[in-house]
């Protein structure tokens, strides 16, 4: 009877490695870690950015967005994370100045197809501003291909601006059609992450959500729909809100997602919380 058994676990494994419904799992995570701005003292980048780095590495993170990148950051974290590399530009002049958005991805397990940069604006090939945006924004992307097993997968990275409201829900339209003309090209799924600056009830994440499935917010973890992203490096913020998201097609699972609010000592590394999730292509 134990040998029929044995026989049957190793027929259902071996179907299950030769056709699963599944692909391998992935973890990715978005990440606002507030810009080197040199005036935040205790919070200064210098005490932040290893703090930082090795969350990334305990976390085995395979794909992470960061937001409010500046130039000496960016190098900070490819200096600090060597089996990375990054995609992305500076927003000011699509080179190095101003603050970038990039897609960092684990070159063990990834190569890179294809990337670029869309600004947020009705020019979105060349640094500009959008609408009523106090400043320029823009959407970073990528193509990738997994080493194992081949698939690909769209990462789309972004950082909304914070005063220009007709600006948010017209980045959430850009977005959305640089998407769907990309996938005409490659049908592949889709990620789109970030900081987003707006909540949950706003109209541009309800558009992004006619379209894309919120990937941390579901049945499994309902208390994630409102969990608040924002923490101004503090563990009672004034400003207590959820504006980081992490959205995905209809053929990603979640198999788990958590905004992790651990310190580093006395303090948070950002005053943002990074948002992770682990999830699976299904086929």
């Amino acid at each position: 009877m134990i040998c029929i058994l044995k026989f049957w676990v190793f027929c259902l494994v071996a179907c299950w490695i030769s056709n699963p419904l599944f692909s391998q799992s992935t973890t990715v995570a978005t990440y606002n870690i507030r810009y080197d701005g040199h005036t935040d003292l205790a919070n200064d980048w210098s005490e932040r950015k290893v703090p930082i780095s090795q969350y990334v590495l305990k976390n085995e993170i395979d794909i992470i967005g960061f937001q409010e990148v500046l130039i000496n950051q960016l190098d900070d974290l490819s200096s600090l994370l060597p089996s990375y590399k990054d995609v992305g530009v500076g927003r000011d002049d699509g080179i190095d100045k101003g603050e970038f958005s990039p897609i960092f991805y684990d070159t063990t397990k990834f190569d890179l197809l294809r990337s670029g940069t869309f600004w947020l604006s009705p020019t979105p090939n060349i640094p500009s501003k959008g609408w009523d945006a106090a400043l320029n924004r823009i959407c970073t992307y990528a193509l990738f291909e997994n080493k194992l097993n081949s698939e690909l997968t769209w990462v789309f990275n972004t950082h909304f601006d914070h005063v220009g409201i007709e600006a948010r829900f017209q980045s959430s339209e850009l977005i959305l059609d640089q998407i769907a003309a990309n996938l005409q090209e490659k049908d592949a799924p889709v990620l789109l992450l970030g900081d987003f600056n707006m909540e949950p009830t706003d109209q541009g994440i309800q558009l992004i959500q006619s379209q894309l499935r919120d990937l941390s917010c579901s049945l499994r973890h309902p208390e994630l729909c409102s969990e608040n992203t924002f923490n101004a490096f503090t563990s009672s913020p004034l400003d207590d809100k959820r504006i980081d998201y992490l959205f995905g097609s209809s053929n990603i699972l979640t198999r788990s997602s958590v905004v992790d609010k651990q310190t580093f000592g006395l303090s948070f590394p950002s005053d943002h919380f990074p948002l992770l999730i682990t999830f699976q292509i299904l086929r």
